[in-house]
């Protein structure tokens, strides 16, 4: 299937249509005061949703409150006045609330459809279904190729991909990887779906997606013993309400070394709670000018920061909602609920069970256990280049885009546009979000990316003359 030659009407392709992809064509079809077509790819699923807001049980909640969650910096109260008009959802005090993550999906598919209704003449989306799978360019426009044959030719395209999945635990014997008892990505709905009750599973990583997989454990009843295995062993912390607070020293001026910052931020929490106060005020003190603080770093001490703090700094700044944190300590204090530090060593598939081999941190020694079922609930694979995505290793064999250093996303300049192999800045290719990682590191939560995603629109608008009125050029 193909669609017929290069465009005549100025068109922004948007692969991936979660939370980013949507918000990007939410602002588009609102700024855009000229004719403008808008093609939102999806590989499966309805528009808003993705992988964090599609469908789900309503123990998943958002780790945020709702009144920190509107999709729109200058309207900030926009999600607590949908709750409020939702049916069942007009609760008093839904602004302190955690609510389940499948509404958040809710809310920015109706808020997409809104912003349909009311574009501008001219102004259209269309929703392609299918995966895109390889990009060219062609004479002055993109070419995107879809898994189902299409074929779809833009002015823009936007990468708004989202995190990627895990990779696969290394341990895991190669067999293993296609077995049913292995769940390589956590969040795959028949993957909950097909533990039964009496299951003894092993969850590897212990952050938010394993509070996930814990507090629907708990919920379903489940009667098997479940045991969690990390590096550090370390849960995220609890979400508490914390008075603002101003930091008694400016984190820029600092030098730019890890220890000198983490030795004042020690200091600073600990003068805080010997007032009553609390350290999450602090650590939220910093999220205005954590990005700063990132690009000030030097590459030694950033990668001293991945392999050294990185996961202290994950389950303190990356908290979860108290119901969660209280479901799972009820698993605990059954003793139905094991964590446990250590780096797993082996995996491997024994008849009707699984053999884990794991080596325990502070020389505990060797631990040994089979389960009936592995879930891989291990944070993102950022390293762009082993990705096992179609789009990403076609753009990568046509150096187009370019993995930063770190190994955390891909290489952009300020405005979103990706940079090739060259490092030069593309005219045609932007992305936002979880991509940007290497240079903004504060980059994957809402707070963040409902300020790129208009900035990008605009940008875009700009640049096709278009959300003034004036022709294209």
């Amino acid at each position: 299937m193909e669609t017929a030659g290069i465009n005549a009407k100025p068109t922004i392709a948007i692969v991936g249509a979660g939370f980013s992809g949507s918000l990007v064509a939410i602002h588009l079809l609102r700024m855009a005061r000229a004719s403008l077509r808008i093609l939102l790819i999806e590989r499966e699923g309805a528009p808003g949703h993705g992988i964090a807001y599609r469908k789900q049980p309503d123990c998943h909640l958002l780790n945020v409150r709702a009144s920190a969650m509107s999709a729109f910096v200058d309207d900030p109260d926009d999600f607590v006045c949908w709750l409020k008009h939702t049916p069942n959802h007009s609760r008093s005090m839904v602004a302190d609330q955690f609510m389940p993550r499948r509404l958040y999906g809710d809310y920015i598919q109706n808020t997409l459809q809104d912003a349909i209704a009311a574009a501008s003449p001219g102004v259209s989306l269309e929703i392609h279904q299918g995966e895109a799978i390889d990009l060219k360019l062609e004479a002055d426009q993109l070419k995107l190729k879809l898994d189902n044959g299409a074929c779809l030719h833009a002015n823009h395209v936007v990468l708004a991909l989202g995190n990627p999945g895990p990779a696969d635990l290394p341990a895991a014997d190669a067999k293993l990887l296609s077995d049913p008892r292995y769940c390589g990505r956590a969040w795959s709905p028949s993957t909950s779906d097909a533990v039964r009750p009496q299951e003894n599973l092993l969850l590897v990583g212990s952050g938010l997606t394993t509070l996930d997989w814990l507090v629907g454990l708990h919920d379903r009843g489940h009667q098997g013993r479940i045991h969690v295995l990390s590096r550090r062993g370390l849960l995220p912390n609890e979400h508490r309400a914390a008075p603002p607070h101003a930091l008694s020293f400016d984190p820029i001026a600092l030098p730019a070394h890890l220890r000198t910052l983490l030795r004042r931020l020690r200091a600073e929490a600990a003068a805080v709670q010997q007032q009553h106060g609390d350290w999450r005020s602090v650590i939220d003190a910093l999220r205005p000018v954590t990005q700063a603080l990132w690009q000030g770093l030097p590459r030694v001490e950033k990668q001293r920061f991945l392999r050294h703090l990185r996961p202290l700094w994950e389950v303190h700044r990356h908290r979860a909602a108290p119901s969660v944190l209280r479901a799972v300590h009820t698993l605990r204090a059954r003793g139905q609920l094991q964590l446990l530090a250590g780096r797993l060593q082996a995996l491997t598939p024994q008849h009707n069970v699984i053999a884990v081999l794991a080596r325990l941190r502070g020389n505990r020694g060797e631990w040994r256990i089979k389960v009936d079922r592995v879930i891989n609930c291990t944070g993102p694979e950022c390293d762009y280049r082993r990705l096992n995505h179609p789009l990403i290793a076609a753009l990568l064999a046509h150096h187009l885009i370019c993995a930063d250093e770190l190994g955390l996303g891909l290489n952009t300049d300020a405005e979103g546009a990706l940079l090739d192999a060259q490092g030069r800045a593309s005219s045609q290719l932007f992305t936002l979000g979880p991509p940007r990682k290497g240079q903004l590191w504060e980059t994957t939560a809402v707070a963040e990316i409902r300020q790129q995603a208009p900035r990008l629109a605009r940008h875009l608008l700009d640049r096709l003359g278009l959300r003034s009125g004036a022709p294209s050029r």
